[in-house]
């Protein structure tokens, strides 16, 4: 990432806004901005299926899931964030990830410029591809602030998208565990 563009740039919208980049208190956001787009962009470039090598063999093919994983992303239509909580559920296939390395994986898709449905469906496709598990599901909630803060300006909205894969998929039954487990 090239710290010293980004910050060129914002002070270059700081003026198209009629700030003064020169005034206390904005003298170094420039820099500020540049160092914090490391941190809100650092999986740009990385590849999701790293974190999903390590497995463990197990001899049961019962629920595995994983509730509540907070996250925030950059919407990539108004660079603005959207943030909330994720839900991972998967049968396996005779091995299983460790818990740790969901929330890689997680980490990896929402830091990058993003939107919710592709984040959602992201999440179960390499899931259920590199695990070779019998299903995937998947569920996001989040605030967007870029309905929040311009446009409609409704505070309250929650986005919630799904994405499933497998068992998840064709059969309706386990559709309806996996989503009564979730909502416990």
């Amino acid at each position: 990432m090239d710290e010293k563009r980004i910050a060129k740039a914002f002070e270059e919208i700081l003026e198209a806004i009629g700030e003064n980049r020169n005034r206390e208190g904005l003298e170094e956001t420039p820099i500020r901005v540049a160092k914090s787009y490391q941190e809100l962009f650092s999986g740009i470039g990385q590849d999701p299926r790293k974190v999903l090598q390590r497995t463990f063999n197990v001899k049961k093919n019962d629920y595995i899931i994983e509730k509540q994983i907070d996250f925030y992303s950059m919407c990539e239509h108004h660079f603005l964030p959207f943030f909330g909580k994720i839900d991972i559920a998967y049968i396996p296939n005779g091995k299983i990830l460790g818990f740790g390395d969901l929330l890689k994986l997680v980490d990896i898709l929402s830091k990058r410029p993003q939107i919710q449905e592709r984040l959602t469906e992201e999440i179960a496709t390499y899931l259920y591809e590199e695990l070779r598990c019998q299903g995937v599901f998947v569920r996001v909630k989040a605030k967007h602030l870029c309905m929040t803060m311009r446009g409609e300006k409704k505070e309250n909205t929650e986005i919630i998208t799904v994405s499933s894969n497998g068992v998840f998929e064709m059969d309706s039954q386990k559709r309806f565990e996996v989503l009564q487990l979730l909502n416990s």
